[in-house]
């Protein structure tokens, strides 16, 4: 385990405990304003509290633990974050509108998640985005026979965001909003969780683009010609999703990408 102590160490920048086992909340940590570099990538992590007090926090890599806990939480308090590295654990929810407030964000990583919704505009707003990550936010369709599963009665199901009992780990659920729920019956329903919608026009406020990474969900719509904008990017990643019509004649601009 990490001890109390640590969060003590008041001027204590950078800490690396990645490829380890830990397995405890990082909650105690919330004393110490000077980090500006934290990694717990690697280990088996269920949780993570965002503390308010992080405010010079540049660098935080959670990749490949366990943490089940919904991606808006705490997100806004991040100010100076350069590098979310969250992928590869079981984050659920929408992306939040306030990830406008991370205005200095370079690297956002979210995918292998159990992300649902759509894929706001305000992603746009970072400008000095490089790397945006989204892909395998879609979870396999499961059907129930009642809503109790889900922790309600039929006549309470107003569309709202829907979660229900995770049939295949009976230790976390599986959420979607109402693009995801097909209702069949009185009492029978599926739920299929995923990143949906339209791809976000406008990608030309983010000029420093170079890997954009969308595929393994169920987004639908054209490609946004104006990611021919992004004559920096290497790397767009749209690969299994339902996008219909015309690949825009713009992509033929994006003379350093290495992978389409």
């Amino acid at each position: 385990t990490v001890p109390m102590e640590l969060g003590m160490m008041t001027n204590i920048q950078r800490l690396d405990l990645s490829n380890n086992r830990l397995n405890v909340s990082m909650l105690h940590l919330g004393t110490s304003s000077s980090f500006n570099y934290l990694n717990f990538s690697h280990n088996d992590l269920t949780s993570f509290p965002f503390s308010q007090d992080w405010t010079n926090l540049e660098v935080l890599d959670l990749n490949k633990n366990q943490i089940y806990q919904e991606v808006s939480v705490g997100l806004d308090s991040l100010s100076s974050m350069k590098d979310l590295l969250i992928s590869n654990n079981f984050i659920y929810g929408t992306i939040p509108n306030t990830i406008r407030s991370l205005a200095r964000l370079e690297r956002l990583h979210i995918d292998n998640n159990n992300l649902f919704g759509t894929i706001p505009d305000d992603i746009l707003s970072l400008v000095r985005l490089r790397e945006l990550k989204l892909s395998y936010n879609r979870q396999e369709r499961q059907c129930f026979n009642d809503y109790s599963e889900c922790g309600l009665d039929i006549e309470d199901y107003r569309g709202d965001d829907l979660c229900c009992s995770d049939k295949k780990n009976n230790k976390k659920a599986i959420c979607s909003d109402k693009g995801g729920v097909e209702i069949e019956g009185s009492n029978f329903f599926c739920l299929t969780s995923a990143l949906r919608g339209t791809i976000p026009a406008g990608f030309g406020n983010t000029p420093y683009m170079k890997v954009l990474e969308m595929s393994n969900n169920l987004l639908t719509g054209n490609i946004p010609p104006e990611i021919g904008a992004l004559f920096r990017l290497e790397v767009l990643d749209l690969t299994d999703n339902t996008l219909t019509g015309f690949i825009p004649s713009t992509l033929g601009a994006l003379v350093n990408a290495a992978v389409l």
